[in-house]
């Protein structure tokens, strides 16, 4: 299975003309199954993923793009090992202004700044944010997963283990017996 995100894959959307603050585009992008490695988990996609991107120009040097992205993902249970499915889901709105064109400096977002603008934009950057930001990092196959006993291994969700109750580290044993 392959990495799903690499730097040479594109989404390249076209865009109105600069001046025209009516027209909204749009574009749809399918990326293959894959796996992604985050936060020390790998995430299976084994349908892949599908990206809806909508844009428009809010004024001549700044453009909304909006993200939307829906995926099932396939991980183990960070506790259990178990596998777990899970559907992510969401929209992100970036706005994008010219390098060097001043731009509100508002407090919940920050521009994505852009050297140029042309007929077509690459969003791709930011699906990966995208992507990122809804990955959640810590997958668990139900709240209270009891995890995996850290001496035997037995999965406690289906009962106790047979490991002795109170398991200490032998470099501590000659503290057991001291009193303050």
């Amino acid at each position: 299975m392959h990495n799903l995100l690499h730097e040479s894959q594109k989404a390249i959307i076209n865009l109105p003309p600069r001046n025209d603050t009516e027209t909204e585009v749009f574009a749809s992008f399918d990326f293959p199954e894959g796996l992604l490695k985050f936060e020390g988990q790998e995430f299976i996609f084994p349908e892949g993923f599908h990206v809806e991107v909508s844009a428009r120009w809010l004024e001549e040097d700044l453009l909304m793009a909006e993200i939307e992205l829906s995926v099932e993902i396939e991980a183990e249970c960070a506790r259990c090992l178990k596998p777990v499915t899970l559907e992510i889901s969401g929209k992100l709105l970036y706005l994008y202004h010219s390098r060097g064109a001043e731009a509100e400096d508002e407090e919940d977002f920050m521009p994505v700044e852009v050297d140029y603008f042309g007929r077509v934009l690459d969003v791709m950057p930011q699906i990966n944010e995208s992507l990122y930001t809804l990955m959640p990092t810590k997958i668990l196959c139900r709240e209270d997963c009891k995890g995996l006993c850290p001496n035997c291994g037995a999965d406690l969700n289906e009962g106790e283990c047979s490991c002795k109750e109170e398991i200490s580290d032998p470099r501590l044993e000659a503290l057991r017996n001291f009193k303050i």
